[in-house]
């Protein structure tokens, strides 16, 4: 990139040929999942007590994998960084992590926890941006490409930081964006694709005797084949075999459509080429249609190997579609953020909202500010979908709602507000977000009302833009982010599915949350919790009482995903190409349907082929922030032993046993995990995993960096 000193070059090389890895399309495309605590990797800074303390609590609350954890040793304490300071300290480390530890194809979340800049400065970036749209002839207010970007966006985009730089401060930069049905019809593919695309639906008025009718049927049949995600292509299909009069052909389209997530009943309904087909299938497949598109295309589960194409749906051929890392920070503990206390008690309130399904209000504030009138154009078509699905939401006249205490989720636009005088309560859930103009950032000192003031009164996240964005709707959510929660969607994929132009834009909350979200209920027999086994054990699967359909299942190892089956038979579990010791067996279950949200069993055994143990013990489970704790370790055998916390090495000797002492500073506050690991016969050896509760205040005040340090004294 221009803006890299020449010293860089052949480092950025080398990162270039490992992001290629992990963006590349993968043999992984028959993939579902709904997302969970196996998708996500946590990010924490090293240096920092409340990242640590976080990032501990959400690991337990979340039931993280030790692997998804990964922790950073030079991330700088201020809201605002470089560019190259972003890549080479966090971007590239993460995105390393996630090739070494083979996480690629099942990392679709980078979460960060407290204590990362919110800010990045991304001058190099927009002189690209500003070059290639002048080469192009474009014109625009070059006010509305301040060269800032948040950390979450950049995370989200960080293939296009890589292959197409300018691109990121795109406003149509995010093809998971959920955009009009109908430019969905008319925008699947880019390049030639989409020319040839484009050559044969202008065929659709041709008699269906004509050269060119058929010939453009069979090319986009071969697209089908190719990207069979691709719901336009299918849809279009079903509208030549309608042409034809082929009823049968046209069912057989429009259902493989609405499965792929064609969603608007009523534009099938209107649409002339249907018109002529009186086939009581057709028919029936048609006004049994969910019609949760109206406007917008409906709402979809994301998977970081999905390819996202210009119209929201997935296509298959390489470069035909862009991949993304969902981002959030969980909390901002500094300048104008949340305390400690704040930020462990949101997420506590967040994680146990999870599939309660909860009844409530959604509000818009339809106000004569500016600010509130940017997205009132989406109101109405929100509130149609939400109530078609059975949820309340009312059009207010103030910035807030007043002496509601059911408060499931608000849009509003204002420069400040204070919660406190509205008398209302928020939902466990809930998003409330603001337009204005400095929501995200988080150190101007009380001049706005900062996006963190809707997590410390009990919302699950919250966003807001890190420099003045001015009034363009693509960097903020539309109203339909909370059609999207509501349909099931976790946080992060309500967010970003609303979110055209992120670039600017700051998430700060649980990733994870989905209230409304309906799991599969499958039970697994076959393991007792921290059994002994050896050979091989039959793993069976019992779905009665299910309240969804379940398309199959994902078998983690250790966080590591090994196998994948779409039926829930009987499957024999082979023990002997694991390393004795202990070892965490994760069977993830997905929903079929759009959503595919997941549920799973974490069953946590022995293994012992080879009469190989380690034991790992301490006498201090409980102590406070500024104790030591011992540990004890013995492994009959053993060439050495190192303890670790989650991935990270703490410490490692040499022998079969010993013992080791670590600052509980090194661990931060609250819970966490350590297992000691022997290496015997050239063989990792895990001991069960030692609980470990470290003590300590909770600020009640927040740590101020620059600016905001000096005018606190």
């Amino acid at each position: 990139m221009t803006f890299l000193p020449a010293i860089h070059v052949l480092k950025r090389m080398t990162f270039v040929v490992l992001c290629v890895a992990i963006f590349s399309c993968l043999h992984l495309r028959h993939l579902r999942a709904g997302g969970g605590p196996e998708n996500v990797l946590i990010v924490v800074n090293e240096k920092s007590d409340s990242s640590k303390l976080i990032a501990n609590h959400y690991i337990s609350l979340r039931q993280i994998p030790d692997r998804n954890v990964v922790y950073l040793p030079s991330v700088p304490f201020k809201e605002t960084i470089e560019y190259p300071t972003f890549e080479a300290n966090i971007l590239r480390p993460v995105l390393r992590a996630i090739e070494d530890r083979k996480l690629n194809g099942s990392i679709d979340y980078i979460v960060y926890s407290s204590d990362f800049p919110t800010t990045v400065r991304i001058q190099g970036i927009q002189k690209e941006f500003i070059a290639k749209a002048e080469t192009l002839g474009n014109s625009f207010l070059k006010q509305l490409y301040h060269p800032s970007a948040s950390i979450t966006s950049l995370t989200y985009l960080a293939g296009r930081c890589i292959h197409a730089p300018a691109d990121v401060m795109s406003l149509k930069a995010n093809h998971y964006f959920r955009i009009p049905t109908s430019t969905m019809l008319r925008t699947p593919f880019v390049g030639a694709l989409q020319q040839e695309f484009e050559r044969s639906i202008s065929a659709i008025n041709k008699p269906s005797t004509d050269p060119l009718f058929q010939s453009a049927e069979q090319s986009l049949s071969r697209m089908a084949k190719s990207n069979p995600g691709q719901t336009a292509v299918l849809y279009w299909l079903a509208k030549f075999a309608a042409r034809k009069g082929d009823a049968k052909a046209a069912t057989r389209w429009m259902t493989r459509a609405i499965s792929m997530g064609w969603s608007d009943r009523s534009g099938t309904l209107a649409d002339p080429d249907f018109a002529e087909i009186d086939d009581t299938v057709f028919q029936g497949i048609v006004r049994r249609m969910g019609n949760h598109g109206k406007q917008d295309i409906a709402p979809r589960a994301f998977r970081q190997v999905y390819q996202w194409a210009p119209n929201g749906m997935q296509n298959r051929i390489a470069g035909q579609g862009e991949r993304y890392f969902l981002s959030t920070v969980l909390a901002v503990t500094r300048n104008d953020g949340n305390t400690e206390a704040e930020a462990i008690r949101q997420l506590t309130r967040t994680a146990k909202a999870d599939f309660t399904r909860p009844s409530g209000t959604f509000y818009f504030s339809s106000t004569s500010d500016v600010r509130s009138k940017t997205r009132k154009a989406k109101f109405n078509n929100t509130i149609v979908a939400l109530q078609d699905i059975g949820y309340r939401s009312e059009i207010i006249k103030s910035i807030l709602p007043v002496q509601k205490d059911d408060v499931l989720g608000l849009t509003t636009g204002s420069p400040k507000f204070a919660w406190e005088k509205s008398k209302s309560s928020v939902v466990p859930g809930a998003i409330c977000e603001n337009l204005t103009s400095y929501g995200g950032r988080l150190n101007n000192t009380g001049k706005q009302s900062a996006l963190n003031e809707f997590l410390r009164h009990g919302a699950a996240g919250s966003s807001g833009t890190v420099i003045e964005p001015y009034t363009v709707v693509q960097k903020f959510p539309t109203p339909m982010i909370h059609f999207y929660y509501a349909r099931g969607c976790s946080l992060a994929e309500a967010f970003y599915q609303s979110l055209h132009g992120p670039f600017q834009t700051l998430i700060v909350g649980d990733a994870l949350c989905q209230p409304f979200a309906t799991p599969p209920r499958v039970s697994v027999s076959g393991i007792g919790p921290m059994e002994v086994v050896s050979g091989v054990k039959r793993l069976t699967f019992n779905k009665e009482g299910t309240p969804v359909r379940v398309a199959g299942m994902e078998l983690y190892v250790d966080g590591n995903l090994k196998r994948r089956d779409r039926s829930l038979e009987p499957i024999d579990f082979d023990t002997s190409g694991l390393s004795d010791g202990y070892h965490e067996i994760r069977i993830v279950f997905v929903a079929a349907n759009q959503i595919e949200t997941s549920s799973r069993e974490i069953l946590k055994l022995i293994v012992n082929n080879n009469n190989h143990n380690c034991i790992l013990t301490t006498s201090s489970p409980a102590c406070g922030i500024n104790d030591s704790i011992s540990f004890t370790f013995a492994a009959e055998g053993a060439s050495d032993i190192r303890l670790c916390l989650h991935e990270k090495v703490l410490n490692e000797v040499t022998g079969s046993g010993g013992a080791f002492t670590v600052p509980a500073k090194v661990l931060g506050r609250g819970p966490s995990t350590l297992r000691a690991i022997a290496t015997i016969g050239g063989k990792e050896v895990s001991s069960k995993p030692v609980k470990i509760q470290v003590n300590g205040p909770l600020k009640e005040t927040r740590e101020r960096t620059g600016k905001q340090k000096a005018k606190s004294k």
